[in-house]
């Protein structure tokens, strides 16, 4: 049973001190990320997604989150589309489940540079949910954002050196 332990630790120990890290390094640039132009009809939804790309880089970076203005780095980019799906119907032709696709374009903006250093990338998610409870659209639309803000980042910062 200690080997079994001893082993997962002395790993971890070992990782640890040879300068081993996960995220993405963005080599001390600051990075702000821009609220999102809409060509949706959907409104409302650049907050929620500007707090999304947000959470995502805390979570996978070192850089640190400033206002755009003032960043390195800056995230920035349109919604291009929201749309309902028609739906999953009962055989007495009740909507039973539906869902939601947001398309949205980014790009990572050099701006001591004045260009950009990725982009522009396209990413878009469909998210389903059923109707028998009355928050289950506004949940989908949050899992929505939370993936179209994961997958930005990781391609949005894939280009950095």
């Amino acid at each position: 049973m200690r080997l079994a332990l001893a082993l997962p630790v002395a790993l971890a120990l070992a990782l640890g001190s040879c300068g081993y890290t996960t995220g993405i390094r963005a080599s001390g640039r600051t990075v702000g990320v821009e609220y999102f132009g809409n060509a949706s009809l959907e409104r409302d939804l650049e907050r929620p997604l500007a707090d999304e790309i947000s959470r995502v880089l805390r979570d996978v970076t070192d850089a640190p989150l400033v206002d755009p203005r003032q960043a390195d780095l800056v995230v920035r980019g349109t919604i291009l589309e929201f749309r309902r799906r028609s739906g999953v119907r009962s055989t007495e032709n009740e909507l039973l489940e539906t869902g939601i696709r947001v398309y949205v374009e980014a790009e990572l903006h050099d701006a001591r540079a004045g260009r950009s250093i990725s982009g522009p990338i396209r990413e878009e998610v469909w998210v389903g949910f059923t109707l028998d409870q009355q928050d289950n659209e506004r949940e989908a639309l949050d899992r929505a954002l939370r993936n179209l803000a994961e997958e930005l980042v990781l391609d949005l910062f894939s280009a950095l050196d």
